[in-house]
């Protein structure tokens, strides 16, 4: 594959039984036909088929790698196969070539069913660890952007009862200092103001509810301001995603998954996207999952996908 002079985006369909295929046809038929993206080239690797079917016709195709590991019918939306499984594996490791070739500046990956991809990848924890592993990038995030709102995590797909322990000093400010260098640097907020949430209720009260605000996080912010960066907290997480109270914050530094994203999706399910930090090329993705139960019927959001591929396309 020769390399284009205008910059590429990789698109990996995810699961083929899940939404992957019909709101990336959806979203990318829309950027496609967009003037303000004629700049872009976009390839998407997957089952031309899955996305054959829910493409518009009136909109040429883009480039299509197809990869399949089975000459049987194609993939019934509705639920996860072992083919679907090692499909969607098939495709990420295809985009990872590509990247690593540098015929692509950026990817965005469809969701995947972690359980299916398991059986063929065991230890899979999503795009995120598998992206990091193949590239060998020792500090990567999982950024959130909708709008002008930006929350990261410190603690990803862990069980509750493991958050706590991994909440240290060091990787509360390896977080922080990573992704507010990427705000910075990508994003062009040339002083990013951040907000870091506590870890227990009330961000634990001065200790009444638990001292890893006092033991662990305010140890990281002390040093945080003393790099140079503009660090307010430890403060409540069950205000701070006030829309008014968090209005002024370009970056919000979240301690464990629902804190985050049970606000982030509450307000933004639509719109939301996924952003890995610490790669060295622009990863997004929507922040929703494969959504088995409603694929092929035709209701599927195309929104956070189309935010993924926009969001994309302007960093790379």
């Amino acid at each position: 594959m020769s390399r284009s002079k205008n910059k590429v985006i990789a698109l990996t369909l995810g699961d083929p039984c899940g939404v992957g295929p019909e709101v990336t046809a959806a979203a990318l038929s829309a950027v496609c036909a967009d003037p303000r993206y004629t700049h872009v080239e976009f390839i998407v690797i997957g089952n031309a088929g899955a996305l054959a079917r829910y493409w518009p016709r009136k909109i040429p195709l883009p480039s299509v790698v197809h990869l399949s590991d089975t000459s049987r019918p194609p993939h019934r939306p509705g639920r996860p196969t072992p083919d679907s499984g090692l499909d969607s594996l098939l495709y990420l490791e295809y985009a990872v070539k590509l990247l690593k070739a540098g015929t692509v500046d950026g990817l965005v990956t469809g969701p995947v069913s972690k359980e299916a991809v398991i059986a063929f990848h065991p230890g899979f924890k999503g795009h995120t660890t598998f992206l990091a592993d193949a590239f060998a990038a020792r500090h990567v995030e999982m950024l959130f952007v909708a709008e002008a709102l930006r929350v990261v995590l410190v603690t990803r797909h862990v069980p509750l009862k493991d958050v706590a322990a991994l909440v240290t000093t060091a990787k509360v400010l390896s977080v922080m200092d990573t992704t507010a260098a990427f705000v910075r640097d990508r994003l062009g907020v040339r002083k990013p103001k951040i907000a870091v949430c506590g870890l227990n209720p009330h961000a634990g009260e001065g200790g009444h509810m638990g001292r890893e605000e006092i033991d662990r996080i305010i140890p990281a912010l002390t040093r945080a301001r003393k790099a140079g960066w503009n660090v307010a907290g430890p403060l409540p997480a069950d205000t701070l995603f006030e829309p008014g109270i968090r209005r002024g914050y370009d970056l919000i530094v979240a301690m464990y998954h629902d804190q985050a994203l049970t606000a982030l999706k509450a307000q933004y399910f639509n719109t939301l996207v996924n952003v890995t930090v610490g790669l060295p090329f622009i990863r997004t993705s929507p922040a929703h999952g494969t959504a088995f139960g409603i694929a092929g019927k035709g209701v599927a959001d195309p929104g956070s996908m189309r935010a993924a591929i926009t969001l994309a396309a302007g960093l790379a």
